[in-house]
């Protein structure tokens, strides 16, 4: 299906994602573009709390129910705001910056917001050609098939919707605030068109407007930052572009993409000297906010604490002094104490939480030096797979160190350098020597330098921007030209250095995992045939059917785009399904082993799902499932039922009662 169809949805999916939070802050007396770059994470905030609420008094998860309970909370919001008097106090209007945005410098960042987005959205589309191509990548196919679930069973809670991907064996918990929102969005006919058009949105709406609340209030007395910042963006491939396409993190891209809004309202809460009600109204939307970033993935609660501790220890400590001066030294005592106490007992009890147990004890292996990272991260160059380098960020870097000296220089926002030293170094513990005794530190992050390097952006981005305006600034006055053509004249240098805000690597990223075979990692889906033959399985094949095949070998995509039954709908084995392991074990010698036979008939399999296409072809590989991986169909009991380029679909019949025992 072309772009064009579904670009009703995309806007849609848009206005889904940032309107319910935008009019929640807007209820409380937040305003302009602080309330909307942090909107996105009120409403994936109001998503995982709306899913589990539903699934606990049987209500079942669809567009409506989650609007009218995003209508219910905004009408909280609004009664709250009105109490405060925080929705008419003038002085809201200039918490994020400290004035207005004037119409012409609205209008500019209208257009540097829509080249920025641009940009990012066509270098996707045309890495994935069709709007419904499958990402083909290990987390992929897990998370569209978990979509499928959340439409089939109106369920979308954090606390066991996704039982079904583990065949009713567990219940575990797993972050579905991604999944709540795109399995609803209106305008797809399947869900792979709804995940491709999340990762457009998020890069674009959600990722660039929260990057802009928050430079707005890191450079309260400045525009230029601010308009330059879409811009500034759309250069870096670290993120969005890795995480919806080689990682294929959904989840952890939502709770990343809205962290800068977070950020951004953390700040306008807790600094200057504006009312307490105002304070508390705006502390209440970080709250929401905050509450968004942690939902939608675990690590967003660390990757907060990596970027905001030091800003908000000293937020904190300023504003403790200014009461404590007022005479208020019992109430900032308190306070202080109870602080302590939920840090300490809080740290406790997450680090001994079984989720947070096994994202840090991930293991994963490391590069023996440090250089190739630290040369990764100074041109922007994937951290993941092996990418020759089609284009650089060199420009875009040498902007961020200029934003880092103005801030130190000008004692203005130096948090950002310290946030982005600790989130490099931990980058770096991440891809370097494993036996280093730090490397523990990235285990947050499943020890994955590719995702720590996306919350490198976000200090990065703002910092450059910074330092990008500053550079204009300084070549208008030497020149003696307009600021506004200056700008022009250096942002047209900008997409030269950067070979057009870094086009051919963004487009070879997502290629490389949708549309370019073989696919990086490993292939699942070797041709246009094959996804032919999969999408028409739902006319094909029986209603009652289910389908067993190796994971690795595109079986499980018939589950998400035709609605076929299929014995594994994730590439991680179930473990607490004895039938399911022996089968993967097993299945290739059914007709020497009556206990395969006795699981084939448990599970239901009726077809089979075979892939003569080789690891040395480039397909994927996987160790545990060698019972699927060679299948003869030459003997009794397999009729061919439909084929697509390496693939095929046989009805099996060989553990049939009627067929008899299996025999040698």
């Amino acid at each position: 299906m072309s772009w064009w169809g579904v670009l009703p949805g995309i806007v849609m999916m848009a206005v889904l994602w940032l309107a319910p939070g935008y009019l929640f802050l807007r209820a409380l007396g937040v305003r302009g573009l602080l309330a909307l770059g942090a909107g996105g994470g009120v409403t994936s905030g109001l998503a995982g709390v709306l899913a589990i609420g539903y699934d606990i008094i049987g209500i079942t998860w669809a567009l409506v129910t989650f609007l009218a309970g995003c209508a219910v909370a905004i009408l909280i919001a609004l009664l709250v705001g009105r109490l405060l008097g925080s929705t008419t106090d003038p002085a809201g209007e200039v918490i994020a910056g400290k004035r207005r945005l004037a119409a012409s410098e609205r209008g500019w960042l209208a257009v540097t917001g829509a080249v920025g987005a641009g940009v990012v959205a066509m270098a996707m589309m045309t890495g994935m050609q069709r709007a419904d191509m499958p990402l083909q990548v290990w987390d992929a196919v897990y998370h569209l098939n978990a979509l499928w679930f959340i439409q089939d069973t109106g369920n979308a809670s954090s606390l066991g919707a996704f039982a079904p991907m583990y065949a009713d064996t567990a219940a575990p918990y797993y972050p579905s605030v991604w999944h709540s929102i795109v399995a609803i969005a209106p305008g797809f006919d399947n869900v792979t068109q709804a995940a491709n058009a999340s990762s457009i949105v998020l890069g674009t709406a959600v990722w660039m407007t929260s990057l802009v609340a928050l430079t707005r209030v890191v450079w309260p007395a400045r525009a230029l930052p601010v308009v330059l910042t879409p811009i500034v963006a759309a250069t870096y491939v670290a993120f969005p572009t890795i995480a919806v396409s080689m990682l294929g993190v959904w989840p952890f891209a939502v709770s990343v993409a809205c962290l800068p809004g977070a950020l951004a309202l953390m700040i306008a809460s807790l600094r200057g000297n504006p009312t307490w009600r105002l304070h508390l109204a705006h502390g209440l939307g970080f709250a929401a906010s905050a509450a968004g970033v942690v939902l939608a993935h675990g690590s967003g609660l660390f990757s907060l604490v990596l970027l905001a501790a030091p800003l908000l220890a000293v937020l904190l400590f300023r504003q403790g002094r200014r009461y404590w001066r007022r005479g208020h030294q019992v109430p900032v005592g308190l306070v202080f104490g109870l602080l302590v106490v939920g840090v300490v007992a809080g740290g406790y009890w997450l680090i001994n939480f079984p989720p947070v147990q096994a994202i840090v004890d991930y293991e994963r292996g490391g590069q023996q030096s440090y250089f190739p990272g630290i040369g990764s991260l100074l041109i922007d160059h994937p951290l993941i797979y092996v990418y020759d380098i089609k284009s650089v960020n060199l420009v875009i870097t040498a902007m961020v160190f200029i934003g880092a000296y103005l801030t130190i220089t000008r004692k203005h926002a130096r948090w950002l350098v310290v946030a982005l030293a600790a989130s490099v170094v931990l980058t770096l513990l991440a891809a370097g020597p494993p036996e280093n005794v730090l490397r523990g530190l990235a285990g947050f992050w499943y020890t994955q330098a590719s995702r720590l390097n996306q919350l490198v952006v976000i200090p990065a981005v703002v910092l450059a921007a910074g330092g990008l305006a500053w550079t204009c600034r300084r070549l208008a006055d030497r020149w003696r030209f307009s600021i506004t053509g200056t700008t022009i004249v250096v942002l047209v240098g900008v997409a030269l250095a950067t070979f057009g805000l870094r086009w051919p690597t963004h487009v070879t990223v997502m290629s490389s995992v949708y549309s370019h075979w073989p696919i990086a990692w490993g292939t699942m889906i070797d041709s246009e045939d094959e996804l032919a033959m999969i999408d028409r399985a739902a006319e094909v094949l029986p209603d009652d059917a289910v389908v067993l095949g190796e994971p690795v070998n595109g079986s499980p995509y018939l589950l998400s785009r035709s609605g076929v039954d299929v014995v594994f709908p994730q590439l991680t084995p179930i473990a607490d399904s004895p039938e399911r392991m022996l089968l993967s074990e097993r299945f290739n010698i059914w007709y020497l082993d009556p206990d395969v036979c006795e699981a084939v008939r448990d599970l239901g399999v009726t077809h089979v799902y075979v892939d003569d296409l080789t690891f040395e072809e480039g397909g994927k590989w996987e160790e545990s499932t060698q019972g699927l991986r060679v299948i003869s169909t030459n003997r009794p009991g397999f009729e061919l039922v439909d084929e697509g380029g390496q693939a095929a679909i046989w009805r099996f019949t060989g553990c049939d009662d009627a067929a008899g025992s299996p025999s040698g």
